[in-house]
């Protein structure tokens, strides 16, 4: 018991597996994340290697891509879920258990479903036995801890976008029609040209009355046009967007 202990501490159980076919999946939430050790490639690489060392076959690979864990509703994950349960996969494999689920107890539900079909979530580098009622407590901490760890990161932003807001701020790119310069060393947010018609353009609407369908069409000749199927409802959209940078830029100066 205490060498099997010791082992655990080191992080070098050798656990053997029911099943030798898996899946592996990897993700990352943000762009920038690609760049540090939770990279698509370094998770990959883990736990292909961890597959080779065990004796397990990966039939096919999901994620690779972006995508948040806070929800279960990820279009990778849910073809990944669908997949383990139409070919009859007993392992899927993870660079980690927050690379899986940040979803807290609804990715202990999901787990236990799988459990019940004879599917076990292996997190390459948390060496947890989750055959075991030890193992599966140690499991879910990580899963609990996850979302934990992911409501404490959200609530450090948004009081950074409440402080930013509270000063005339305006706390993320600014929409079409300005850009952000730094100025003496400060983020300061001016409009562009693009940004002056569509202010012409407010200007109009608010003097006329205009519909924004109205304006949508008055915009056109004046040179500005926005590719997409839903075009004046698009238009609306940046221009309610500029108007609010305006609002923010106005109460800052």
């Amino acid at each position: 018991m205490s060498s099997r202990l010791h082992a655990f501490g080191k992080g070098k159980i050798n656990r053997q597996h029911q099943s030798s076919t898996a899946v592996a999946y990897t993700r990352v939430s943000t762009k920038e994340q690609a760049d540090n050790n939770q990279s698509l490639t370094t998770q990959s690489n883990h736990i292909h290697t961890y597959a080779q060392r065990q004796g397990i076959k990966i039939v096919e690979q999901f994620g690779g891509t972006y995508e948040s864990a806070r929800t279960d509703e990820r279009k990778e994950f849910k073809q990944m879920m669908a997949y383990v349960k139409k070919h009859n996969i007993g392992l899927i494999l993870v660079y980690s258990f927050d690379r899986f689920s940040r979803s807290g107890a609804n990715a202990v539900y999901i787990t236990d479903q799988l459990k019940s079909n004879n599917v076990q979530v292996v997190s390459v580098t948390q060496p947890v036995d989750a055959t075991t009622s030890a193992g599966e407590l140690q499991q879910n901490i990580q899963f609990i801890f996850a979302q934990y760890d992911n409501q404490q990161r959200r609530e450090k932003c948004m009081a950074g976008i409440r402080q930013m807001l509270s000063n005339g701020d305006w706390p993320t790119k600014p929409p079409m029609g300005y850009d952000t310069l730094k100025i003496n060393g400060k983020r300061t947010i001016v409009i562009n040209e693009k940004g002056k018609l569509l202010g012409r353009g407010l200007r109009k609407k608010l003097k006329t009355d205009i519909t924004f369908k109205e304006l949508s069409e008055w915009l056109k000749p004046e040179g500005f046009m926005y590719p997409t199927s839903n075009y004046h409802h698009r238009q609306k959209c940046i221009l309610l967007r500029v108007y609010v940078t305006h609002c923010f830029k106005w109460r800052g100066s």
